[in-house]
């Protein structure tokens, strides 16, 4: 008997670089193929509402289920499922790394989505773990607000109060981020 083996692809990159559309189009395409596909999100994401959607700065949207923490995936995760994708990484800490290496094991596909780096350019955990093992890695892009260059980075520029530093945010800031108070950069345009 040949074992199935695990696959983990992490799309990475800044804020407003696409991360979520490409995971809903790669998850979408996964359904029309017939493959059982189960999409999480974390609970703090609320930037677009509280119900058990995955919604993309462009509109689109898929079902999804909603977890507090990275420990509860494994539990819903359901024996017949093909793929397993996660959005927001980034708030689900390091002990997603754990749990992702388990669904690899079970022989899952697993799709992630977050951000590998911070408002203030610091690795942000549990991204570039999750890179390091992955299969496959898509680092996107967005387009500086300042001068229309590839963005890498994504910058705080918004006076939000908040007790959260960038690698613990609090629900009530991340129902703030939106350009308002974070815009994507490039290289030059950074410390501007």
């Amino acid at each position: 008997m040949t074992r199935k083996l695990g696959y983990l692809e992490v799309i990475a990159g800044p804020m407003y670089c696409g991360k979520t559309e490409e995971l809903i189009r790669q998850v979408k395409r996964a359904t029309i193929g017939k493959k059982k596909v189960q999409v999480f999100k974390p609970t703090i994401d609320v930037r677009y509402g509280r119900d058990k959607k995955l919604y993309s700065h462009a509109g689109l949207t898929f079902d999804s289920e909603m977890v507090k923490s990275a420990e509860e995936i494994l539990p819903l995760v359901l024996t017949n499922t093909d793929i397993v994708a996660i959005d927001e990484a980034q708030h689900l800490g390091e002990a997603l790394v754990e749990v992702v290496e388990t669904l690899l094991t079970q022989g899952k596909q697993v799709i992630i989505t977050g951000l590998a780096l911070t408002f203030d350019r610091q690795p942000f955990t549990p991204v570039p773990a999750l890179m390091a093992m992955a299969d496959r890695v898509t680092k996107l892009s967005a387009i500086c607000s300042l001068c229309g260059s590839e963005a890498v980075y994504h910058k705080r520029v918004g006076a939000v109060r908040s007790k959260a530093n960038a690698l613990e945010p609090d629900p009530a800031f991340v129902s703030k981020l939106d350009a308002s108070v974070f815009q994507a950069r490039c290289r030059k345009c950074f410390n501007k």
